[in-house]
């Protein structure tokens, strides 16, 4: 199940895992950060909440949420680096309910 903003940040669910990918399609240099389903749903929440602060140096902003970046055989950074407007974009949607179908899908897992 993948959930996409345009213009910004992917998340798609990986059942395997479970965890999430996310990715910033124009930062070809880091493919994704692997992130467990529970450190997605406080990712999401402190987002909605407002007392998520990611690093920022210019336009660049610096989002460390990988928390299984050595999980597995395909090694992965532990964060994203995006700019300004993108991260703005992804908190809109966060707070829109965009990526709650990602969420929604580790509550269903957790159930069975």
């Amino acid at each position: 199940m993948g959930v996409g903003v345009v213009n910004g940040l992917e998340a798609e669910y990986q059942p395997r895992g479970p965890m999430v990918y996310v990715r910033d399609p124009a930062d070809e240099g880091n493919a994704f950060v692997r992130v467990s389903m529970a450190r997605w749903s406080r990712f999401l929440a402190s987002i909605k909440a407002g007392v998520f602060t990611p690093q920022q140096e210019g336009d660049e902003v610096t989002i460390t949420i990988g928390d299984l970046a050595n999980a597995g055989i395909v090694k992965c950074s532990p964060y994203l680096v995006t700019t300004r407007h993108t991260w703005d974009t992804f908190v809109k949607a966060v707070k829109g309910g965009e990526f709650d179908p990602v969420d929604a899908v580790a509550d269903t897992r957790s159930d069975e």
